[in-house]
């Protein structure tokens, strides 16, 4: 996702079978809680999109939205244009993303951040991020998580941070963040920044 091509450890056609039993968990934590909007279809924004197996689980939700997929692998977005033909999907660098500021209502960091210049990615992420940021960190990376944690005190000063305890099976840990008075699409957060260590 950062540059040059990337080297994926599995082609797209075998991605749903490897990992989407795996990448739904981490969805039904991080989304499990999120309202319906009262007003309009939220934006959805997925870097490191891949095969686009979260458009499918927001409409196995019942939740009206508009998605938009980023990756750089162009097989892996044309199996996401081919799972949900409404969906927008775009190749394109997470440290560059070609969406206007503010744009997103959601968005979405599945088990990418640890390919990326993460400073780089959450300056992004906070540029075009509107309401709720999701991003998830490989338990087997930890060592970033005090990274993570001023990337996004000096990055998301005025959002919320809650840690999400998920069960052993998942192999991330998730954070969402909640950008204060953001309107209808958010999750309630249980931590401030101001004063805070570190979420459990």
């Amino acid at each position: 996702m950062g540059g040059g091509e990337p080297l994926y450890d599995v082609p797209a056609e075998g991605y749903d079978e490897l990992y989407g039993e795996e990448q739904v968990a981490k969805y039904a934590a991080a989304l499990g809680r999120f309202p319906q909007p009262s007003r309009r279809p939220p934006v959805v924004l997925d870097i490191g999109c891949a095969t686009g197996l979260l458009t499918r689980f927001l409409e196995m939700l019942g939740l009206r939205h508009i998605y938009i997929g980023i990756d750089l692998d162009a097989d892996r977005l044309r199996v996401a244009r081919d799972r949900s033909p409404s969906a927008m999907v775009i190749r394109a660098d997470a440290h560059a993303l070609p969406i206007r500021s503010g744009a997103a209502d959601l968005t979405a960091c599945f088990t990418v951040i640890h390919l990326l210049d993460p400073e780089r990615a959450v300056r992004e992420m906070a540029r075009v991020s509107r309401g709720t940021i999701i991003i998830t960190l490989l338990k087997k990376r930890i060592e970033l998580k005090p990274l993570m944690l001023r990337l996004f005190r000096e990055h998301l000063k005025n959002w919320h941070l809650e840690s999400l305890q998920v069960a052993e099976d998942v192999r991330d840990e998730i954070y969402v963040l909640v950008k204060q008075d953001c309107g209808d699409f958010r999750v309630g957060a249980s931590q401030a920044f101001s004063g805070m260590a570190s979420p459990p």
